[in-house]
């Protein structure tokens, strides 16, 4: 028997169960991705609220456990429109790359912080926002990259072109697309120069090859959402 009191968690999914109830996973600080049922739920005054840190309590003895009390430990946000979509699509590659009650502290506090700033931020700063928590997934999954030194070894330079060669790294080319500047930019997750709209979606498509190689054949559904592909 399985007895969890009062862990931080967000909800990134829920959809219709038997009955009243709800089928919820959650991303806990201490026991990673979770799948609960919320029995009755779906008939409840207060509903669980996405994008707000809970402490959540859940029991059981199989694989489906049952939520058995959450209160709030984080202030509500009412995500709307592009900044909602950039929600849903973290939520999304949460819930379909990471493996179940396997913990990610550290992936945890940088989903945390993203959901803090996106709030607050102008769309190009959001879309910057994004590609880093992407980058900091992938490398807590074994995917990272080196943004320091090309395929031979060198130090990236900030005045050279790179293009991305994948499992390997990033090759100096007179073809390439990805500037030495927006590596740095990465490297430093730098906040305060935000790369130009078109560096952003070099940046776009390098994570998202990157991802694909993960997710298979299966698009993400918040990706046709967003109102420029980007």
């Amino acid at each position: 028997m399985t007895k969890v009191d009062l862990t931080p968690a967000f909800l990134i999914h829920r959809r219709a169960f038997k009955d009243a109830s709800l089928l919820l996973d959650f991303f806990t600080q201490e026991h990673g991705k979770i799948r609960l049922v919320g029995r009755g739920l779906r008939k409840s005054k207060t509903p669980l609220q996405m994008f707000q840190q809970m402490k959540i309590s859940f029991s059981g003895k199989g694989e489906l456990k049952t939520l058995t009390g959450w209160e709030a430990d984080d202030q509500p946000r009412n995500l709307q429109g592009e900044t909602l979509i950039l929600g849903m699509y973290a939520n999304e590659l949460i819930a379909r790359l990471l493996h179940e009650q396997d913990p990610h502290p550290e992936l945890f506090e940088v989903y945390k912080q993203f959901i803090q700033q996106i709030v607050k931020l102008e769309r190009q700063t959001g879309r910057w926002l994004l590609r880093l928590f992407e980058n900091n997934l992938l490398s807590e999954l074994g995917y990272g990259y080196d943004l320091e030194h090309d395929v031979n070894g060198n130090e990236i330079e900030q005045n050279i072109y790179y293009e991305y060669q994948p499992q390997a790294g990033f090759s100096p080319s007179s073809l390439g697309k990805i500037s030495g500047k927006l590596i740095h930019y990465l490297l430093a997750e730098d906040m305060a120069n935000i790369p130009n709209l078109e560096q952003l979606k070099v940046c776009r498509n390098l994570n998202r090859q990157r991802l694909d190689f993960l997710l298979g054949n299966k698009p993400l559904k918040s990706r046709s959402l967003f109102f420029t592909k980007h």
